[in-house]
């Protein structure tokens, strides 16, 4: 049975996280080097680190705000272990002089929603069904998280804050701006380009502020083109997918590399999956479906289109392939 069917969950205490030392990362990381860096984020940097016992993990270097780096570690520490997110393994106990904090994630070897979207290496585009299936297993991720009582709020929805585990299964990370149920402080924050322009004040945050972060992520998905990119007119992804809605122009909404419907069964569910959009970054929020009514559109697509959602697939970059290459060797060779 799935989480949208059960009785809502509600948050957990605060977990024990397991403490790290700062030593022990130095270690894991080779002194947090160049050659273990897997990414960096808008709050940080996340590094793998390969352990001794042959466990790989990433380690987040968050130098922001100790409020961005507490509230992380504290959301994600109240939620249950869930195969939707990037869950927190644990902490280095001291900050550093400098202000550092740094917390342990498990490692998700397939990288990020936007490096497979928009790809530094050469290679194929992703097909129409591997897009469609990320965009499922990311709708589940946002509304498990919705389905909690009280709710989380991620409210930095977008594609680099969403990882591939090694399954290829979509996963949440980065909850530095999540909030729990509806705080009457919680102003306007996000990352331009997904942020719901409803969104102006604290009382106007909801689960539909998500909805439309979710929206943006999914136009962004079918179209290759980035949030906000001036190479297009208008520069919104929003704004350029709604001209050619009403246009009935749907043909020049696939990403032009490829990866569009390659057949009339996949053209029907591109279709829906464009209509799901069209809803989800609606002007009124009110009008905007919630995230449980958009798994089921997007489970219908994908049944349209003839396949499973449980089908597994290996998609890893090849950067992050080799990073973990060269962990594996050092467990080998003893450190």
């Amino acid at each position: 049975m799935s989480c949208f069917s059960c009785p809502r969950r509600r948050l957990v205490p605060e977990r024990d996280l397991r403490l790290f030392t700062r030593e022990e990362l130095e270690s894991a990381t080779s002194g947090f080097s160049a050659a273990a860096l897997l990414g960096r984020g808008s709050h940080g940097s996340v590094f793998l680190a390969s352990f001794d016992n042959g466990s790989l993990l990433a380690a987040a270097k968050l130098p922001t705000p100790q409020s961005f780096a507490s509230n992380e570690i504290a959301v994600l520490s109240s939620l249950p272990q869930s195969p939707f997110l990037v869950n927190i393994i644990g902490r280095v106990a001291e900050t550093s002089a400098a202000g550092e904090h740094i917390s342990i994630t498990e490692f998700m070897p397939g990288g990020s929603l936007y490096e497979l979207i928009h790809p530094s290496f050469p290679g194929p585009p992703p097909n129409f069904r591997l897009r469609l299936r990320v965009a499922l297993r990311a709708a589940e991720a946002l509304a498990s998280i919705h389905a909690l009582q009280p709710p989380v709020l991620h409210r930095d929805i977008k594609p680099s804050n969403i990882l591939l585990d090694a399954g290829g299964h979509a996963r949440l990370t980065d909850f530095g701006l999540a909030v729990r149920g509806l705080p009457s402080e919680a102003f306007p924050a996000g990352t331009m380009g997904y942020l719901d322009p409803a969104y102006v004040s604290p009382g106007d945050l909801s689960v539909k502020t998500d909805v439309y972060s979710f929206g943006v992520v999914l136009l962004e998905l079918i179209s290759g083109r980035r949030a906000i990119d001036v190479e297009y007119s208008p520069a919104s992804v929003v704004k350029w997918s709604a001209g050619l809605v009403a246009a009935g122009k749907f043909d020049e909404l696939w990403d032009p590399r490829g990866g569009g419907p390659g057949c009339a069964a996949e053209e029907l569910a591109a279709l829906g999956v464009v209509l799901v959009a069209a809803r989800c970054v609606g002007a009124v929020p009110e009008g905007r479906p919630a995230m449980d009514e958009v798994v089921r559109s997007l489970r219908s697509a994908g049944l349209i289109a003839g396949y499973s959602a449980e089908r597994r697939f290996w998609w890893i970059p090849a950067r992050i392939r080799r990073v973990a290459n060269v962990a594996a060797e050092r467990w080998r060779d003893g450190g």
